[in-house]
């Protein structure tokens, strides 16, 4: 009897996860597609990626500093790009 219900708690466990895993990825998805619409309409500052001009000096002035590791978090903190993504942002500064 306990070795049934510890199969059945762990199988809904799994399937729980199974479902956050799929719903978490239909999130990104839809960002994404969020993101691009807002910059093909003009509204760059509803992005996800939106940085302020601010935000960016202080991002420059990081990497001229050589942190150019915390100009990374800071870019993702602030957004939500993913590691690469925000590697990418601060080198073409």
């Amino acid at each position: 009897m306990e070795y049934s219900a510890i199969a059945l708690v762990l199988i809904a466990g799994l399937l729980a996860y199974n479902e956050i895993l799929a719903l978490k990825k239909e999130i990104k998805n839809q960002e994404k597609r969020l993101n691009q619409l807002a910059k093909l309409t003009g509204h760059e500052t509803l992005s996800s990626q939106w940085i302020s001009d601010e935000l960016k000096e202080q991002i420059i002035q990081l990497k001229r500093d050589g942190k150019e590791v915390e100009a990374i978090k800071k870019v993702r903190e602030q957004t939500k790009m993913d590691l690469v993504e925000a590697k990418q942002y601060v080198d073409n500064l």
